[in-house]
């Protein structure tokens, strides 16, 4: 006895639409927005400094290196003074970027692993002292914490891009499904004083996390 094989209609409409937004997907490739300069604010409120200055950080001062992971749009220096302490801060704009800052601060320390730290609710950030500066380095995300690797980044753009609505809008080919933009910044805190690595350490990582939380609902907007 022959049995028919029977079609199911329904089956079929969900197997070709599948069919073709995978061949959709597959084949259109969204144009990536154009990262514009960003106007960095001349002046930023730091809790426990004095803003002494602020001043754009031109092209000269971000030498063409292999080792910074993306392109430089725009930045700032910003100055700011406590007794005898001096605290400086580059905030440099960062396109098309990995997130991967690991290259750079190896060149200063020789490694990774003693220098990189983390504060819940902030995120993490590398942190080395010689002579008598310490210096802070993370990227600064347009969502979630902060970043010093490329997995850092990378899990931390997965998380938050899903969430915030970017998945339809690729799906229609309108932007890319990652936000990869961050703000690389580098602070560098001095004393002429007695002041230990530990205590500088401390002033380091309260400061950074006023410096994280303004910036978390200033971070440039993508045009």
């Amino acid at each position: 006895m022959i049995r028919r094989f029977r079609y199911n209609p329904l089956a079929i409409v969900w197997g070709i639409s599948v069919l073709v937004w995978g061949v959709a997907i597959a084949t259109f490739q969204p144009q990536i927005p154009q990262v514009a300069p960003y106007p960095f604010p001349q002046v930023i409120p730091l809790s426990d400094w004095t803003f002494t200055d602020s001043q754009p950080l031109t092209p000269d001062q971000t030498p063409d290196s292999p080792d910074i992971p993306g392109e430089v749009v725009s930045g700032q220096r910003y100055h700011y003074r406590q007794s005898d302490a001096h605290l400086h801060i580059e905030m440099r704009y960062l396109a098309q970027t990995n997130g991967d800052l690991k290259v750079l601060i190896k060149h200063q320390t020789g490694g990774l692993g003693t220098v990189l730290q983390s504060v819940e609710g902030v995120g993490e950030f590398s942190l080395f002292t010689q002579g008598s500066e310490s210096q802070l380095d993370a990227c600064i995300n347009p969502r979630g914490t902060s970043t010093v690797t490329s997995d850092q980044f990378k899990r931390n753009r997965t998380l938050y891009d899903w969430q915030s609505g970017r998945f339809l809008g690729w799906i229609v080919g309108q932007t890319p499904l990652h936000d990869n933009r961050c703000l690389w910044t580098r602070i560098t805190l001095s004393t002429s004083g007695d002041a230990t690595s530990a205590a500088r350490g401390q002033a380091l990582t309260s400061t950074w996390k006023d410096w994280h939380q303004w910036w978390q609902s200033h971070f440039p907007p993508l045009a």
